[in-house]
């Protein structure tokens, strides 16, 4: 009998130990729950500080303008961002390395951060007059310009219209001239969508994590919920003028594919093989359409953000690229 008693309260005691265990691992997920994007804020914020960017906001021709710069005297890197976040998001792993050799420069185009237009618009055309008007204030005559995804199309553009001023281009996973309105059925089909807005512009913290699934192809264990002050910071303001901007971007799918992109400065194209996005199709294509001038680098495996989730790899390609040792 007694032995009985002393086997019972080891029991209670085991559950006892198990109880507080779990207790604590709820504890400390509810903690990492509410500090999470503080964490991410903090760590961002220490690779602007060690690349020497400050943020700046200024009007300029109506427009209030958002943007990262180092403000140095050396050559100029400009780099836009795709859809789906702010600047800081896409490129906090590059710019302590870009900015040892450039004076780097880092805009948030219409919608995404503070940048807002003077009056609402969202063409590319829009968003390069944006990034012109910048560049123009700052008194910037030369520069290399680097683009992934939507920001890629509005680098070609620029690209395109810049000849004299831009010395390098660089262009990943973006969708220019050869996408076909098949690869956005697909897309909408791969993700369980109705429409591509809802995917690239979601209306919940659940849809921004399929959003950074389709980024890296890497599902993650990180609750969605955890990602509330994430969506809250990029999508709380103007979700609907973000969903315009695909929009109008799907509208004019066709007219860009007759767009040409006879660039005359050395351009480097990097592909995710396995891009659920932009097929690696596109950017055979379009290093044929370009001829000469330019490279097609494409990363094994890679998705439709290898700058994140290949980023050893990226890296390697853009700094052989840049000659940065």
């Amino acid at each position: 009998m007694i032995e009985c008693f002393m086997i019972l309260i080891s029991l209670i005691m085991i559950k006892r130990k198990l109880l507080n265990k779990l207790v604590a691992i709820l504890l400390m997920f509810s903690f990492i729950s509410c500090n999470v994007y503080k964490l991410a804020e903090k760590h961002i914020g220490k690779k602007m500080d060690a690349a020497s960017l400050q943020l700046y906001k200024e009007v300029i021709k109506g427009d209030s303008v958002e943007y990262w710069d180092t403000k140095t005297d050396k050559p100029v890197m400009l780099l836009i961002h795709g859809f789906g976040a702010s600047t800081k998001y896409q490129w906090y792993n590059q710019v302590e390395y870009l900015s040892e050799k450039y004076r780097v420069i880092m805009p948030n185009l219409l919608y995404f951060g503070t940048t807002r237009p003077e009056n609402p618009r969202y063409e590319i055309s829009d968003q390069v007059t944006l990034v012109n008007n910048l560049m123009n204030h700052l008194g910037i005559n030369k520069y290399t310009v680097c683009g992934v995804s939507y920001g890629g199309l509005i680098t070609m553009e620029l690209a395109v219209q810049n000849q004299d001023k831009i010395e390098k281009v660089i262009a990943f996973d973006a969708p220019v001239k050869f996408i076909q309105a098949s690869d956005i059925v697909s897309v909408k089909n791969k993700f369980e969508v109705e429409t591509i807005e809802e995917l690239f512009a979601p209306s919940n913290p659940k849809g921004l994590k399929k959003l950074l699934y389709l980024a890296t192809m890497k599902k993650s264990i990180v609750p969605a919920s955890w990602l509330q002050e994430f969506y809250d910071d990029l999508y709380g303001v103007d979700l609907e003028h973000k969903r315009k901007l695909m929009t109008h971007l799907l509208a004019k799918t066709e007219e860009y594919t007759s767009h040409k992109y006879k660039l005359h400065m050395p351009v480097l194209l990097i592909w995710g093989s396995n891009d659920p996005v932009v097929p690696v199709r596109t950017g055979i294509l379009l290093k044929e359409h370009i001829g000469e001038n330019a490279q097609l680098e494409i990363i094994k495996n890679g998705a439709h953000m290898p700058s994140m989730a290949k980023k050893k790899k990226f890296d390697k390609i853009v700094k052989s690229f840049l000659e940065i040792n």
